[in-house]
């Protein structure tokens, strides 16, 4: 298993072993232990360009997942990008009930969901399914330590 992390964000420290070891943890409990992604946290600016470029929405999402082959339909070791606005993310935390860290890993699972092929947009019932599994591998992975300050 390997993570290969990534931040731009230049006014937050970010507690990178935990957070790396919070998406291991994530990996394992959704039994693919074995598998590796890279995870990126971005600013405002450069998801809305991501989001407009992959997506063609004008606006910065809260998280991205680009699963390394989507023809395929097969988990190899690699399962792709997972990319977070972690502005927007802080900013959203309060309206789902999460602090911001606790917003951060509900990001992070959503988006390693989606590179296992999850997928809320398909129907009611994927939704359904999805939120499901966020949940169960969110409260399994609770209380997290701290993973993000402003600086």
């Amino acid at each position: 298993m390997a993570i290969w992390f990534h931040s731009s964000l230049r006014q937050w420290h970010i507690r990178t072993r935990a957070l790396i070891r919070l998406t291991e943890s994530v990996l394992t409990l959704a039994k693919h232990p074995t598998a590796s992604l890279s995870l990126s946290l971005v600013g405002t600016s450069r998801m809305r360009q991501l989001n407009r470029t992959y997506r063609n929405r004008d606006y910065a999402t809260d998280v991205l997942a680009f699963p390394a082959d989507p023809l395929k339909g097969q988990m190899g070791p690699f399962l792709g990008d997972v990319v977070i606005c972690l502005p927007t993310a802080q900013a959203q935390a309060a309206t789902f009930g999460n602090t911001p860290d606790q917003e951060l890993l509900r990001l992070l699972i959503h988006g390693i969901l989606h590179l296992l092929g999850y997928d809320h947009e398909r129907s009611s019932q994927e939704a359904a399914r999805m939120r499901r599994k966020e949940q169960s591998l969110f409260k399994q992975l609770s209380p997290i330590p701290s993973l993000t300050k402003k600086i």
